[in-house]
């Protein structure tokens, strides 16, 4: 069934190096109703977590099209359990395999690679990439713009801002260069641009300066 692995993968546009939970099943591109459901899962469990990719556009009022849901969550083995404890409660509870793995991401896992970041991708009903890192920023470093967005009958989720969302598009992809013209123009029209940006920008140099591979 390797054929369909890559089908999916190239469908949701992802690096091919994503690791695969349950890649035998075939899903379906994922919807705002999907979005929701899944970071209302992670609010029931209480997971440390940032909507990022291009539902997190959508939410900041911004298109693009996208078939899977994005999820930076923070690193730590606490996080971790809640988030995979989460995630498996989707309905075809893909992720089940992950419970019990505290330190899904590090180079010993199961689930990551040496050479590559992190990104976990779960096939079940849609794909949801949860990641430790977005553009080589962590949880932790993008806190600061971490938005809380309120939605009528749905509670809340946690969702990237416009300049966090910048941030995570420093890669060399198409795709995030042309999500970075988008969000500069926002920046600009809603004069958005934080004070400290130049400032950020140079504590993150090294970081930007390394993304010369387009995986995010």
């Amino acid at each position: 069934m390797e054929w369909l692995s890559a089908f999916k993968r190239w469908w949701v546009g992802k690096p091919e190096t994503a690791t695969l939970v349950d890649p035998g099943r075939m899903c379906r591109p994922a919807t705002w109703e999907d979005v929701l459901m899944v970071t209302g899962l992670l609010e029931a469990h209480d997971v440390r977590y940032a909507l990022c990719g291009g539902y997190a556009l959508f939410a900041n009022g911004l298109v693009r099209q996208t078939g899977d849901v994005d999820v930076l969550v923070e690193n730590s083995k606490r996080n971790n359990a809640r988030w995979i404890a989460a995630m498996a409660e989707m309905p075809d509870h893909a992720a089940v395999v992950l419970v019990g793995e505290v330190d899904p991401f590090t180079d010993a896992g199961p689930y990551s690679y040496d050479d590559q970041p992190g990104v976990i991708r779960i096939a079940d009903v849609i794909v949801v990439d949860i990641m430790p890192k977005a553009c080589g920023l962590t949880y932790e470093m993008l806190q600061e713009n971490i938005a809380r967005l309120d939605i009528d009958g749905h509670g809340g989720l946690n969702v990237l801002d416009i300049y966090g969302l910048w941030l995570t598009k420093q890669g060399c992809r198409d795709k995030d260069k042309a999500d970075r013209v988008q969000l500069e123009h926002a920046l600009t029209r809603l004069r958005a641009w934080p004070e400290n940006h130049e400032a950020r920008m140079l504590s993150l140099a090294t970081i930007f300066s390394e993304r010369s591979t387009p995986f995010d």
